[in-house]
């Protein structure tokens, strides 16, 4: 009897046990018999996860069937919210919550392991056990600094699971979800899929390429009810799904990060909290995830938490009698515009006008002969916000 335990850290660490190197992909030496490899889902309730799942045994099941695409000989079978007894080398392939390693404590950046027992080179039993101690949650894309996203530690752990190890322990520098660290990655690459394929045989992979970038995204909100719409990537490979990315701020994706499971390239949603959302959508599929759209600013119900912030650029100019103003917008989504002008700097006694449109730019007829000092401010439910440059404009 042999027994193997493959841990994967926050950072690089050692796998216990040799490996049998092939190509980039590492090889325990190890693998299933031909059939059903029968993983016991214990993980239990969630609540609904990021992602949209259930339950944490609903976001790593999806993991199992990922490998099994791509695999002959054997496949990976699930027992659901299963009652097989917990314990090392039982003979049941437990998935659960651990505080310790079967009484061995985790070490302090470890996030899973997977320890199993193998006859000879044929498995009989491995185990996957998820720290209990760190902050969990279920999604794709970039990652997060609240939370592990649980199903690219399971796709990870499942490929131990089949047998494989860690490139780049080996010196194979490879792009690989089965490298030691984990990454923004969460999807198989080639080099997975190969390493699979050599144990498990299975149809070669076409070859994929992430996709390119989705364009021309839109929002609108109506009470708590939301809609984006886009256009798909015009290079790259073909999404499998879209990923849609929220924050507090321009960039951020700390309000929402989830795969939609679908190629629509529309998503809706209700309930959504007041507030103002930074949107940006990602396309993935199996070879990677593109970089984001453009971003859009969702707001829902009063949505602010300040008056804007200055616009910026103001830039005007007169033909005869018709007044031209353009700027950059403000920060903060304001909702309209208030052109101020008056007869000297900083006054508003010619013009102090509300122009119900959040578009940057004026066109004004049949403005009267005079000299204006003209500014702008954004304004939104939470108040107007501090001016522009000031620009003089003269009418003749």
């Amino acid at each position: 009897m042999t027994r193997s335990i493959i841990i994967w850290l926050l950072l690089a660490i050692a796998v216990v046990g040799g490996g049998r190197i092939a190509g980039a992909y590492v090889l325990s030496g190890s693998s299933w018999p031909s059939g059903a490899i029968v993983m016991h889902l214990q993980l239990g309730s969630s609540g609904t996860l990021a992602d949209g799942s259930p339950s944490w045994n609903s976001a790593v099941e999806g993991r199992l069937a990922i490998w099994n695409d791509f695999l002959s000989r054997a496949s990976f079978r699930v027992v659901r919210e299963s009652s097989a007894p917990v314990a090392d080398h039982n003979g049941y392939n437990n998935v659960i919550w651990g505080d310790t390693i079967y009484g061995t404590p985790f070490g302090a950046s470890t996030l899973a392991v997977t320890r199993s027992w193998s006859f000879g080179s044929t498995r009989t039993d491995s185990d996957v056990i998820f720290n209990r101690a760190f902050s969990w949650n279920a999604y794709s894309g970039r990652l997060s600094r609240n939370a592990v996203d649980i199903r690219r530690v399971a796709l990870h752990e499942f490929g131990h699971v089949l047998g494989m190890l860690h490139p780049d322990d080996y010196g194979q520098f490879v792009n690989a979800i089965m490298n030691a660290t984990i990454s923004d990655l969460d999807v198989l690459t080639g080099d997975d899929i190969a390493g699979a394929q050599a144990l498990y045989g299975g149809a070669p992979t076409p070859t994929v390429t992430a996709p390119g970038v989705p364009t021309g995204l839109t929002v609108a909100s109506f009470g708590s009810s939301v809609s984006l719409s886009w256009r798909a990537p015009s290079s790259g490979g073909a999404p499998s799904a879209y990923v849609i990315e929220a924050g507090a701020t321009t960039g951020a994706a700390n309000l929402a990060n989830f795969n939609t499971g679908s190629t629509s390239t529309s998503y809706a949603a209700s309930g959504v909290g007041n507030g103002v959302y930074y949107v940006r959508v990602r396309a993935i599929n199996s070879a990677g995830i593109s970089p984001a759209s453009n971003e859009a600013v969702l707001i829902v119900g009063n949505g602010c938490v300040g008056p804007p912030g200055a616009p910026g650029s103001l830039v005007g100019s007169s033909s005869g009698s018709t007044v031209t103003l353009g700027w950059s917008p403000a920060a903060g989504a304001p909702t309209t515009y208030i052109v101020e002008a008056g007869s000297a700097p900083g006054l508003s006694n010619l013009a102090n006008s509300d122009l119900g449109s959040a578009v940057p730019s004026l066109v004004a007829p049949n403005v009267g002969r005079g000299t204006y000092y003209v500014r702008v401010r954004g304004k939104n439910t939470c108040g107007v916000g501090a001016p522009s440059n000031e620009v003089i404009v003269i009418v003749r």
